[in-house]
C-alpha cells in the first residue's frame, strides 16, 4: 500500500512540476512582450499565463492578470497591434482614440518575447556548465559499437570501430546526428559513408521503420564510452582502485571502443583471472589490475561498476554554454529545413511532436534528474524562440513583417487583408496543433495499431468460418 501511495505521490508530482516548468517557458515569453509593451507605451489589456477561462484572475492598474485553464500557451493583449486596426478599446466607443505606434516599437515588442526566452535559456546554459559532474557533455560519436551478425550490416561489411561520417551526403559527428538523419531518410536505404581502419567506403543499408515512426539502420549500436557512473564498495572494481569518472581505455592492451565491448570481455574470463586495465583518470593514464568475480544472481562475471558519461540525451551532449545553444539552434533549424524539402518532409512531419510529447519528455526528464531537465527546458526555450520568430502572420515574426513593410514603406499593411492573413494562419496553426496531439496520443497508446488488429482479427475470423456454411 506504501509503495503504491509513494508511486502516486511521484506521478503527481512530476506533473505539477512539468506543467509548472512549461509554465515558466511561457510565463518568461509572455513577459517579454509585457514589459517591453509598457516600457514603450502601449496599452495592454490582459496577461495570461494559458488559454480558457481563468483558475485565478485579478485586475490591477487597469490590466486583467489570469492562468487559464489549458496550460499550453499564453498571450498579452494589446489592442494596438491588433490586425483590424482597432482604435479603441473595446466596449469604449466615447473613449479617446488609442495613440498610433511606431513601426519600429512594435518591433521591439515582437522581439522581446524571443528574447526572453533566449536569455532563459542561456542563464541556463551557464547553470549547467557551473555544475560539476558528467551528465552534460556526453555526446556520443557515431563510432559503431557492436554489429549484430546476422544483419544487413554485418553482410555489407560493417564492423565494430567503424565511424559513420556522412548519411547520403550529410556530415554526421554524433549519435544523434545519424538518427536525425536516418529518420529522415524518405528512401527504404540509406548511403551511408564509413570509415574503417583509415580507408572511406560508402555502402547501402536497409532503413527499417519500428512503432511509433521511429526509422533505423537495424542491427548496429553506438560505441558508448566505457566510463564508470559508480564504483560499488567491497567489490572487485573497488579492490582494484577503479573510481566513478575512471573511462577504460584499454583491456590486456587491446583498445576498448565502448561499454558493450568492455562488458563482453570481463563476461568471458574464468574465475581467478585477471587482467590488465588502462584508464584514464583526470586526464592521467593509470594501468590497473581487475579480477572478476562471478555473480550468482546475474549468471555471469561481474566487477562492481555502473555505466556513467551522462544520460546521451540530445539536450546534453555539450557542456560549454554557447555550444549548448547553438546546438538547440541547428537541431530546430535542420527540422524546419526538413519541412521544406519534398523528400524530407513527409518524414520529417512523422517525427513532429505536439504539446503531450512535450509533457512526456518533460516527465522523462524529470526522472533523469535536475540537469536533465534544465537541459530540455533551455532545449525548449531555444525552438520557442525561433519558431515564433518565422514570418508567419499570427507569430511574432509577421508581426515584425508587418512592421518593417510599415517602416520601409511608410504604408500600413491593408488592415483588412491583414485581418484576413492572421485568422487564416490562426486557423491553421490550431489544427496543426489538434493534429499534434492526436499523433502524440496515437504514438503513446497506438490506438491505430489497436484498431488495425481488432479489424484483422475480425476479417481473419470471418475467413476462417466461411467453409462452415458450405459443410
Amino acid at each position: 500500500m506504501l509503495d503504491i501511495l509513494l508511486s502516486g505521490w511521484t506521478i503527481f508530482y512530476s506533473v505539477v512540476l512539468a506543467l509548472f516548468l512549461f509554465g515558466v517557458t511561457v510565463f518568461v515569453h509572455e513577459f517579454g512582450h509585457f514589459i517591453v509593451a509598457r516600457k514603450c507605451g502601449l496599452k495592454v489589456l490582459t496577461f495570461s499565463i494559458g488559454f480558457g477561462r481563468g483558475i485565478v484572475q485579478w485586475e490591477r492598474g487597469g490590466i486583467h492578470y489570469k492562468i487559464g485553464w489549458i496550460p499550453f500557451g499564453g498571450y498579452v493583449s494589446l489592442p494596438q497591434l491588433d490586425p483590424s486596426g482597432m482604435e479603441r478599446l473595446q466596449g469604449s466607443e466615447d473613449a479617446e482614440p488609442l495613440p498610433p505606434i511606431s513601426p519600429w516599437k512594435k518591433i521591439a515588442v515582437a522581439v522581446a518575447g524571443p528574447v526572453g526566452n533566449i536569455i532563459l535559456a542561456s542563464l541556463i546554459a551557464v547553470a549547467i556548465w557551473l555544475v560539476p559532474g558528467d551528465d552534460a557533455g556526453s555526446q556520443i560519436r557515431s563510432l559503431v559499437g557492436a554489429v549484430e551478425t546476422n544483419s544487413a550490416a554485418y553482410a555489407a561489411g560493417l564492423r565494430a570501430g567503424d565511424e559513420i561520417i556522412a548519411v547520403n551526403g550529410t556530415t554526421v559527428k554524433t549519435w544523434y546526428d545519424f538518427s536525425v538523419e536516418t529518420l529522415l531518410q524518405a528512401e527504404d536505404t540509406a548511403a551511408l559513408t564509413v570509415l574503417s581502419d583509415g580507408v572511406e567506403k560508402t555502402i547501402a543499408l536497409p532503413v527499417v521503420e519500428r512503432e511509433g515512426g521511429e526509422r533505423l539502420v537495424d542491427g548496429i549500436s553506438p560505441a558508448v564510452p566505457c566510463v564508470f557512473g559508480a564504483v560499488y564498495s567491497d567489490t572487485p572494481a573497488e579492490r582494484a582502485g577503479l573510481f566513478r569518472g575512471d573511462e577504460v581505455l584499454a583491456f590486456n592492451d587491446d583498445p576498448i571502443i565502448s561499454w558493450d565491448d568492455f562488458t563482453e570481455r570481463i563476461q568471458s574470463m574464468k574465475p581467478g583471472e585477471s587482467a590488465k586495465l588502462t584508464v584514464v583518470r583526470k586526464g592521467e593514464p593509470q594501468v590497473l589490475s581487475i579480477a572478476p568475480e562471478y555473480n550468482e544472481e546475474y549468471d555471469r562475471m561481474m566487477i562492481g561498476v555502473q555505466l556513467g558519461g551522462g544520460s546521451g540525451m540530445p539536450w546534453m551532449q555539450y557542456k560549454n554554454p554557447l555550444d549548448q545553444i547553438k546546438y538547440d539552434a541547428l537541431a530546430i533549424v535542420r527540422v524546419l529545413q526538413a519541412l521544406t524539402s519534398p523528400s524530407e518532409a513527409p518524414q520529417a512531419a512523422k517525427g513532429l511532436g505536439g504539446p503531450v510529447a512535450i509533457f512526456d519528455m518533460l516527465m522523462l526528464s524529470i526522472k533523469m534528474g535536475l540537469l536533465n531537465t534544465l537541459g530540455l527546458i533551455r532545449f525548449l526555450n531555444i525552438n520557442l524562440a525561433i519558431l515564433n520568430l518565422m514570418p508567419i502572420p499570427v507569430l511574432d515574426g509577421g508581426h515584425i513583417v508587418f512592421s518593417l513593410w510599415e517602416g520601409i514603406t511608410r504604408r500600413k499593411v491593408n488592415a483588412k487583408a491583414q485581418a484576413i492573413l492572421v485568422n487564416a494562419c490562426a486557423i491553421l496553426l490550431i489544427g496543426a496543433m489538434l493534429l499534434l496531439t492526436v499523433n502524440d496520443i496515437d504514438r503513446k497508446f497506438q490506438f491505430k495499431k489497436f484498431f488495425s488488429n481488432l479489424i484483422t482479427g475480425q476479417a481473419e475470423t470471418v475467413k476462417d468460418s466461411a467453409p462452415a456454411e458450405g459443410e
